[in-house]
């Protein structure tokens, strides 16, 4: 009996110890965040133009944003921008209605239709001039205008290896200040699955025109900001 109760002991302190083991070897190791950023100049835009026209008849107001925004993809057509490049944004008709409460309620006194497009912009050197000649030929709307990347897989790979060094400059420093030495690096996983936000210019709408512009419309794009994060796990060597 008492051999039975040792042997069952002794198996017991064994399997504790086997689960304690990678459990202490875990703990041994330094875990690090490192952030990488990068600052690159955009290369594309897309923009949001439109029409807004009124009527009283809601055929009419329909009728008239219609034909505007026909001669928005004529001009468009006829600046180089590719159909692949263009494609149907905010289509709205709705009734407009008087101040004046009737006996029997609000009172429709017309209707307003809105039609507008979505404009990818590879060349930003033309921007300013192609919203110009769409403003010339119909479009009273620029509901907004986005700066962003054609390609943004190489800064933002770039974002990567910044933050991968980062992480691995942080491991180095706390290992120094705590008196060990960094050994294998024995995971690295990816936080937030990197990449970017395009950076929105302020959305505004212009004034109804029946005018050309005289000056092409100035654009700044600034600079687009790209992230990564990364998590790393080191082994401490001593």
């Amino acid at each position: 009996m008492r051999s039975y109760i040792a042997l069952s002991l002794l198996t017991a302190t064994l399997a504790v110890a086997a689960f304690a083991a990678p459990v202490a070897a875990q703990e041994r190791s330094i875990t690090v965040t490192g952030r990488g950023e990068i600052s690159v100049e955009p290369d594309m835009a897309t923009v949001i133009v439109g029409v807004q026209t009124e009527a009283e008849v809601a055929a009419t107001a329909l009728d008239k944003a219609s034909a505007a925004t026909a001669a928005i993809l004529a001009t468009l057509d006829g600046e180089g921008v590719l159909a692949d490049d263009i494609r149907s944004g905010a289509i709205r008709l709705n009734p407009r209605y008087s101040q004046r409460v009737l006996a029997s309620g609000t009172q429709i006194s017309g209707y307003q239709a809105v039609n507008s497009v979505e404009v990818r912009v590879n060349d930003l050197d033309r921007l300013g001039s192609l919203l110009a000649a769409v403003v010339g030929d119909g479009a009273n709307r620029l509901d907004g205008v986005r700066f962003g990347l054609q390609n943004p897989a190489e800064a933002t790979d770039e974002a990567r290896r910044r933050a991968v060094a980062e992480g691995a400059r942080l491991a180095a420093l706390y290992a120094e200040a705590a008196g060990v030495t960094v050994g294998a690096l024995q995971m690295l996983s990816e936080v937030g699955g990197g990449g970017y936000r395009p950076m929105e210019a302020e959305t505004r709408q212009m004034e109804l025109a029946a005018s050309s512009p005289q000056y092409d419309v100035p654009v700044s794009p600034g600079k687009i900001e790209l992230n990564a994060a990364v998590v790393m796990v080191y082994a401490i060597a001593d």
